[in-house]
């Protein structure tokens, strides 16, 4: 009997140990924890955006990889740029093509590598997210920036934007990452921070944490708020289906009515031209000049073939006395603003003269942008309201004339 158990005892403790090696050698081949690393490896590089300003290269994404142990000790820029891949852009040259939310399966665990700001947000189980909620003030142009730097400020933040449901911009954009409510009362408890200037970068206007509901005010006419999130912030001005669909149209038939070559080696050049209440105002407006128009017309003529231009503006008898003649010209008739803006952005390229509306119409197209150099007179109250030297108005990468 006592032999027995001599026997027994041992053959037990090794089917045991046996039992225990398998299952942990199961557990240990799911790579649980080097998922979880590197996904926050990914996360944490993703909010230093490593895209540079003035550049035509960008990134895409790409299903990010487990992260082997002789990895981790890497430095998180050398594990980000194995994780990408880099690639040319035609249009749009100064901006990223990243894909706003990739994912990767591994043994059906699906890991999302979206915005960690847009994923704080969405992931709040607790409800304590905090709001920003935009006073919106002037024209269409004027609520773009408006939004936009909200959105860029709530992205870099944890937090959300709030805007009400029968708002013009939510009319017109498809606004997915936006809290979008029948009633914005609760907008009128926030507590509000305003700018020292309209077309300047503030950076104590943003000196408050996300445990505090704001109201920023009051143009935030800067790319800067929102620069870092300038991928994201494209995705929110994506347009509806109908506005989209129109403008569409109109450029298909613009392109036939020339009839100069394939719709490949067509170049469609939008322009928009700002007079109206701009003209011999009290507050300092420069409005583009005919000089300004013709230099920046000639430009793209000297580098692009089969040029077509769109024109929009509210004075189009002074814009056809000051287009350079021999030019293919099509001006757009169409009074509602968001049919412009639609319509302009699908050219390649812009001539912007002055103003947010303008503007607007440069950033949603891409490729090459030219502005007015001197959008405001020297010594006046607008030019008070710019930096220095503009470089906070006016978009990176675009061509002053």
């Amino acid at each position: 009997m006592e032999r027995r158990k001599c026997i027994v005892i041992p053959c037990l403790t090794c089917a045991f140990v046996l039992i225990f090696y398998v299952f942990q050698t199961d557990v240990n081949t799911f790579p649980f924890f080097e998922v979880f690393d590197n996904q926050m490896k990914y996360e944490s590089t993703a909010k230093r955006n490593y895209s540079t300003k003035n550049t035509s290269f960008s990134f895409k994404g790409k299903n990010i990889p487990v992260v082997s142990k002789k990895d981790r000790n890497e430095s998180t820029a050398k594990i980000f740029l194995k994780q990408t891949r880099f690639t040319f852009t035609t249009k749009g040259k100064y901006e990223p093509t990243t894909r706003s939310s990739l994912k990767q399966t591994r043994k059906g665990m699906i890991i999302s590598t979206i915005n960690p700001a847009i994923s704080a947000v969405r992931n709040n189980s607790n409800n304590n997210t905090h709001f920003l909620c935009p006073n919106f003030m002037g024209g269409f142009g004027n609520m773009m920036f408006q939004l936009a730097a909200h959105f860029g400020v709530a992205m870099s933040k944890g937090m959300r934007v709030i805007i009400a449901n029968n708002s013009e911009l939510n009319r017109v954009f498809k606004l997915e990452d936006i809290d979008i409510r029948n009633n914005i009362d609760i907008c009128k408890t926030f507590i509000s921070r305003g700018e020292k200037q309209n077309c300047a970068y503030d950076k104590n206007i943003l000196n408050f944490n996300n445990s505090q509901n704001i109201r920023l005010g009051q143009y935030l006419q800067s790319w800067k708020y929102f620069y870092d999130f300038r991928s994201q912030l494209r995705k929110q001005f994506t347009f509806r289906d109908l506005i989209l669909q129109e403008a569409k149209s109109k450029i298909v038939q613009t392109v036939k009515r020339f009839n100069i070559g394939s719709t490949r080696d067509i170049t469609l050049v939008g322009v928009h031209v700002r007079r109206g209440d701009m003209v011999n105002h009290k507050f300092g407006y420069n409005i583009a000049t005919p000089e300004y128009l013709t230099k920046a017309v000639q430009y793209y003529k000297s580098k692009y073939k089969n040029i077509i231009f769109i024109i929009a503006s509210q004075d189009i008898p002074w814009t056809k006395a000051n287009m350079p003649n021999n030019t293919n010209v099509e001006y757009l008739d169409s009074p509602k603003r968001e049919i412009i803006v639609a319509t302009l952005s699908l050219c390649n390229h812009t001539i912007t003269t002055v103003g947010s509306f303008s503007w607007w119409i440069g950033w949603l197209t891409g490729g090459e942008v030219t502005y007015f150099k001197w959008p405001a007179k020297e010594g006046s109250g607008l030019r008070k309201q710019y930096s220095k030297d503009f470089s906070d108005f006016y978009y990176p990468g675009w061509i002053g004339m």
